[in-house]
């Protein structure tokens, strides 16, 4: 699973977390950027036509089934002058003719069919801007400004670096939430502050619930978010409101 369906995930949040364990296929995911021999033919032409552009390639194999392919067109990438690098990644789908020609637009072969809608992905990052491929990029929700972003990720930045900033702005959190989930809450704060294991504790999305409230998700991987913060913005700064993991 990528960034794009832990987005789905992080909606979740704000129902009822899914308890059942369901079966997921395997997968596999490559960006290509052209000109790159290693791209299929038809990924190496819509690149060829779109400079600037990278396309994350998603297939998804189970056993006594076809592989299904997701693609994702990740456009260029800009950097605004708060230094906040993004790109817009929209689903799309490759539509071919009898005569073998291939055609792409955001339109699923089957109407019916459910898709994503476009997304940005951002990262404050010194010039040169990372390439599309880079894990640390974070999904936004569409309203979701550069002042936004900044001020999230310096949040996020201050308190996961001290552990007493960290218990101040979560202090409301026994109140709020289950004792399940204060367990989880717990073993939360202990990867956000382990010198090892699976790697650090990194923001992956970001979604606006209110004119100052967010929701955030995070994870140790590139792989779905797991873990979920609900943050409000007085005078005073942010205050985590509610937490939820996917485990």
């Amino acid at each position: 699973m990528t960034r794009r369906f832990g987005f789905a995930a992080a909606v979740l949040f704000a129902a009822v977390p899914c308890t059942l364990a369901v079966a997921q296929p395997t997968s596999t995911k490559q960006t290509y950027f052209a000109p790159e021999m290693s791209a299929p033919g038809d990924v190496n032409g819509y690149l060829t036509a779109h400079a600037g552009h990278a396309m994350e390639v998603i297939a998804f194999m189970e056993n006594g089934k076809d592989t299904v392919r997701i693609y994702y067109d990740f456009g260029p990438i800009t950097r605004s002058g708060r230094g906040v690098c993004q790109f817009t990644a929209v689903q799309v789908f490759p539509h071919r003719a009898d005569d073998g020609t291939v055609t792409w637009d955001s339109t699923p072969p089957n109407p019916r069919d459910r898709f994503e809608p476009p997304f940005t992905m951002a990262m404050i990052a010194p010039n040169p801007c990372p390439r599309q491929n880079e894990d640390l990029y974070v999904t936004l929700d569409k309203d979701i400004s550069d002042a936004d972003f900044l001020a999230i990720s310096n949040f996020w930045k201050e308190i996961s670096q001290s552990q007493a900033k960290f218990d101040d702005v979560s202090d409301l959190l026994p109140l709020i939430i289950s004792s399940r989930q204060a367990e989880r809450f717990a073993a939360f704060r202990s990867a956000v502050f382990s010198p090892a294991g699976a790697g650090p504790m990194s923001l992956r999305a970001v979604f606006r619930q209110g004119p100052d409230n967010y929701d955030l998700a995070f994870s140790q991987s590139a792989d779905s978010p797991n873990y979920f913060l609900s943050v409000s913005k007085s005078a005073t700064g942010f205050q985590v409101l509610n937490f939820q993991s996917q485990f």
